[in-house]
Parts: C-alpha cells; sequence; structure tokens
C-alpha cells in the first residue's frame, strides 16, 4: 500500500451505496450520469484486496477488552455483523453514540454528526491509487499515516492488521477550527483504538460467530 496512499473510502462507499440506483426516470429516459455509476463500482470491485492481519486484530479486540462494544451498542447490529475486517471505533462515547455504519463486507463508513460537523470512519481492504497532483502530508512509520486537506475539512488515511482506515472530520463553517489545521483529525486517529468484531469478522479470524 506504501506509495499507493488509497483514496477515502467514503467515495467507494457512495459508488456501491448507488449501485442499484435507477438509471431512467418515471418516464423511461435515462437520468444523466446514472449509467457512468456501474463502470465506478465495476472499476472497485476488481480492485486488489489486502490480507487482514487477523491474529494482530484479535489482540487488539482483547485489549479493548469491552469497551469496543459498549462504544458499538448504538450501532446497527446486522450491519457490524456483515462486515468481514475489524471495525475501529474512536474511545469517544458522545461520537459513537448517535453513529450510523454502512457495512458492505469487506468495507464499511460510519458517520456521526458533531456540534457544527460530521465525522466520518471507514475501514476496507480495498486500495484506489491517489493521483500524483494531490497534495498528501504523509508521515512515516508502519501504519503509513497520510493526511489530506479536503474542501471542508481533514482526512487522515493508516493502515493496521492489514487494513486501511480513513478518519475524516467535515465542518460546516470555514472558521471551524477542528478543519482549518491537522490537530483535531490527529486527536482522533490517535483516540480511533477500540477493535469490533461482528459475526463475519470473528467467523473469519477463527474465534466463530
Amino acid at each position: 500500500m506504501a506509495g499507493a496512499v488509497a483514496v477515502s473510502v467514503l467515495a467507494g462507499a457512495a459508488w456501491i451505496s448507488t449501485g442499484k440506483a435507477q438509471t431512467r426516470d418515471a418516464t423511461g429516459a435515462p437520468i444523466p450520469g446514472a449509467a457512468a455509476v456501474r463502470p465506478a463500482i465495476a472499476a472497485l470491485t476488481a480492485r486488489p484486496r489486502g490480507r487482514v492481519d487477523w491474529q494482530g486484530a484479535v489482540g487488539g479486540l482483547r485489549q479493548s477488552a469491552n469497551v469496543g462494544e459498549s462504544l458499538a451498542s448504538n450501532l446497527n447490529r446486522e450491519q457490524v455483523d456483515m462486515t468481514a475486517v475489524p471495525i475501529l471505533l474512536p474511545q469517544d462515547a458522545k461520537l459513537t453514540a448517535g453513529a450510523r455504519i454502512y457495512s458492505f463486507g469487506d468495507y464499511y463508513t460510519i458517520t456521526s454528526n458533531t456540534a457544527g460537523g460530521r465525522v466520518s470512519l471507514s475501514g476496507t481492504t480495498v486500495t484506489v491509487p491517489m493521483p500524483a497532483s494531490r497534495p498528501l502530508k504523509i508521515e512515516t512509520g508502519p501504519e503509513m499515516l497520510t493526511i489530506q486537506r479536503t474542501v471542508d475539512g481533514q482526512l487522515a488515511s493508516f493502515v493496521r492488521y492489514g487494513v486501511l482506515y480513513t478518519v475524516e472530520i467535515r465542518c460546516d463553517s470555514a472558521g471551524d477550527p477542528r478543519c482549518a489545521d491537522d490537530n483535531y483529525v490527529l486527536g482522533l486517529v490517535g483516540k480511533t483504538t477500540a477493535v469490533v468484531m461482528g459475526k463475519a469478522a470473528r467467523e473469519a479470524a477463527g474465534l466463530g460467530g
């Protein structure tokens, strides 16, 4: 994954979530742009997938003790159980209280509203190379932490347990200090350590469902 830092998983989730969208309206006329969705889905699906370090993930799960399950108690259990990668949550009950998870098997997105903004957390084994022209701040280290300034916030990507994770903050106000620099998103990354495994992930890890 080094040198081909992945694009935000949120974009991938958006492709998949529109994958079953109609390509024609009620009158039978083509919907502009809708036909382009399927090639995008096919391209994402064809991307190589990495292997999950299940031994490391189980170690993280045990280290998290019951914290992860407590934080995940408000998430839709069916979506958690169908997620076949370790889910990472920030150890912040306020962020997870109203969070929603959208799972696509080997990748997921979790969204949470905050005052004046939104936080998104994602995990996937699929990688998509970033354009060379996209400015990135890449930190050295085993997790290949990458920070990217977005239109309305900050996005950090890192690799843990063989999974690409992203943590993103988006702000309603351009002057919001949480999005003005990378301090807030780095703080989120620092506390996104609680591991949660649903049924599919536990089976893949050899823990049983």
